[in-house]
């Protein structure tokens, strides 16, 4: 079985520009990830830039109510925490416009960057593997991608013919925690010349339990305790695609609808006309709904000077409403589409490699009483190339970008345009059988996004009143990452410290002041220098044969530091992280257990508040039930999180002071395949 996208790899590139694939791999072993052009294989470790892939039982363990919380736990990953719907993962201390949410390798083409408390349009339960770049891809995905990209892979449109006729998969998961309920499935089939492809979820959850009071600091008057108010939410997630593959090239198309509503926690709106002897407010949901095409497709040139071409295509009508009350306060709508043609070269020399180009545009609005963005179309136009080569012990690449972006409101404020451009180094050092020394060197530049440029007015779900500054300039970041990593033998780990020196960084800062109509305090976005660097590590060894199976330890920790010119520190940035995970396995039966200390974030911008420590254990077994025949194989899992009931608050989170994450929760679900 091969993939038949067509990309080529004569070995292992220092710069990833190829589809990484759906494999899983045993935490203590250099597994091989399959590039394919003519099918051929390397390693994680071969690969420059920090990366995570995460597939099988893997992300079977960890998949969450959102991208947020699933990737929350991964080496250099925090979340934003809003809501038990609407977290969004956030890379290094970097977040929101500069880490790049993506489908299938375009991006998710909601409004998740715009606002902390907007949900990412992908639910984690579709996705065959998730992919997490840490640092600067902007060479490939934009300048929104200077700090990080999540890619979601999935199989909607399918790119190999079938083994079989038909062959699919179901689960139900349930919880204790906010009664969730969740039921997903998905169908594949065809023949060799189509292929087709059909999932669905639903999901539906309460308002969860939290170990004392929502607030951190009560006072009289506050809801009970043990429960979160306004944090229910549900989700339905429909997709169909199919793919026709011809001789030497496929074309596939898919169309997917996304629904959800969810609580903002902890903020409440007041009612114009109060009824008298009671509290005048009202809750605030959100009323999400997406509809999404996608289109992807490839022909092979054997023998030509251009082996293959690559095309992606895809096509969002999105919408929200922030509802007070079940009155729509404001409503948010975003109809864009993005587009990109890869084309790869033969080799030349030692050398090989890509170029492409890569087009979008979005027609984004705000309509309510508190909008607080005026409607703007933003256009966007990148070239790129990227060429590796192979020399000996080292594998070295290299590429460039060029971007124009324009942004035009309807309103009397001034037009956008700009145009940046990023550069890119990476090297690998093979030092004999076991080790590698990596290196990435880029210069990125990012260009303000239609928020950063022309906000201005209250934004009810976060309880702030936000300050554009059409005056903002692009911002060019100066980045090294350099890793050490030993990748075969019993004990394996990587060390990789980071260093990213911004110049005219652009940040929402809290002036302090309050608004006198909305008394919301206002946030205005902000330019300066700034420095963020870090240090990541991780260590995987087998402890002990314990009959037929194995016993396993995973060390991890990972650290992040962002300080502002003047010596003010970034806002929001993750605190120390240090952990263990003691995992069992063997054919039948994955069993472990992950302890993980979050320190206190006492590093805070300010009119911030220091936030408490607190540790994160967590349990999870996963067991292949016996099976007489090969048709059906049937799984049963069990995840508790929280075993310690931690009052635990994310300094990421806009909202940690109102709204706490789960406690103690217990996990039950059912997967079967066939």
């Amino acid at each position: 079985m091969f993939s038949l996208r067509f990309y080529r790899s004569r070995s292992a590139p220092a710069l990833l520009f190829l589809c990484l694939p759906a494999a899983s791999f045993a935490q203590h072993d250099a597994e091989e990830i399959r590039v394919i052009a003519t099918p051929q294989d390397h390693t994680i470790a071969e690969l420059a830039q920090s990366i995570t892939v995460l597939g099988d039982e893997t992300l079977q363990r960890i998949q969450s109510a959102n991208l947020g919380e699933t990737l929350a736990g991964e080496l250099g990953v925090s979340a934003s925490a809003f809501s038990a719907a609407a977290s969004r993962p956030i890379i290094r201390g970097l977040a929101g416009a500069r880490v790049k949410m993506m489908e299938d390798g375009i991006d998710s083409l909601d409004v998740s960057s715009v606002s902390v408390d907007h949900a990412v349009g992908i639910d984690p339960l579709i996705a065959e593997q998730i992919e997490i770049f840490r640092g600067p891809t902007t060479l490939l995905y934009g300048s929104g991608a200077v700090g990080g990209v999540v890619n979601t892979v999935t199989r909607r449109i399918p790119e190999m013919a079938p083994t079989s006729p038909l062959e699919g998969a179901f689960e139900l998961r349930g919880d204790t925690a906010a009664d969730d309920r969740t039921g997903a499935f998905r169908l594949d089939g065809g023949n060799e010349r189509f292929a087709w492809h059909v999932d669905g979820l639903r999901r539906d959850a309460g308002d969860y339990d939290i170990p004392d009071h929502a607030e951190l600091d009560p006072e009289d008057g506050e809801p009970e305790r043990g429960f979160l108010e306004n944090s229910s939410f549900d989700v339905s997630n429909l997709a169909a695609g199919g793919t026709w593959f011809g001789e030497n090239s496929f074309f596939g198309v898919s169309v997917g609808g996304y629904e959800s509503n969810y609580g903002v926690p902890g903020h409440h709106h007041e009612e114009a006309v109060p009824v008298p002897g009671e509290e005048a407010e009202e809750i605030v949901r959100i009323d999400l709904e997406q509809t999404r095409f996608d289109l992807k497709g490839g022909w092979l040139n054997d023998g030509g000077a251009i082996e293959a071409i690559n095309y992606r295509l895809g096509i969002n009508d999105y919408q929200h409403q922030e509802l007070e009350g079940g009155t729509t306060g404001t409503l948010f709508e975003n109809d864009a589409f993005e587009g990109r043609i890869e084309f790869l070269h033969r080799p030349i020399g030692t050398g090989d490699g890509a170029f492409g180009i890569q087009f979008g545009e979005r027609e984004f609005s705000a309509i309510g009483a508190e909008a607080f963005i005026p409607p703007v179309d933003t256009r966007t136009l990148g070239i790129f190339g990227l060429e590796h080569f192979d020399l000996d012990n080292w594998n070295l690449s290299l590429g460039g970008r060029l971007e124009r972006q324009e942004h035009t409101p309807s309103s009397t404020l001034p037009d956008y345009s700009d145009t940046a451009t990023s550069v890119s180094f990476a090297a690998i050092r093979r030092l004999g059988d076991d080790y590698a020394l990596a290196l990435h060197i880029s210069n990125s530049q990012r260009l303000p996004v239609a928020e950063e440029l022309y906000a201005n007015g209250p934004h009810l779900a976060s309880q702030t009143f936000e300050v554009g500054n059409d005056s903002i300039e692009k911002e060019t970041s100066r980045h090294l990452d350099i890793g050490l990593r030993k990748t075969s033998g019993q004990l394996t780990w990587s060390l990789t410290a980071f260093y990213t020196s911004f110049d005219d960084f652009i940040y929402l800062r809290d002036t302090g002041a309050e608004d006198t109509e909305s008394e919301l305090p206002i946030f205005s976005y902000s330019q300066q220098d700034a420095l963020v660097s870090g240090l990541e590590a991780e260590l995987f060894t087998p402890v002990a044969e314990l009959g037929a199976g194995e016993l396993d330890l995973r060390l991890f920790a990972d650290y992040v530091r962002g300080e502002l010119d003047d010596g003010d520190n970034l806002p929001r940035l993750p605190p120390l992280r240090i952990g263990a995970r003691l995992q069992f396995h063997h054919d039948a039966i994955i069993a472990g257990i992950e302890a993980a200390r979050y320190s206190k974030q006492d590093d805070f911008a300010p009119f911030e508040d220091p936030t408490p420590g607190y540790t994160m254990i967590n349990a999870d077994l996963s067991w292949v039930l016996p099976n007489p025949t090969s048709a059906l194989e049937t799984n049963l899992f069990f995840k508790g999180t929280n075993l310690l009931d931690e009052d635990a608050r994310r300094h990421t989170s806009l909202v940690k002071d109102i709204a706490p994450l789960p406690g103690r929760n217990f996990q039950l679900g059912f997967r079967a395949s066939f």
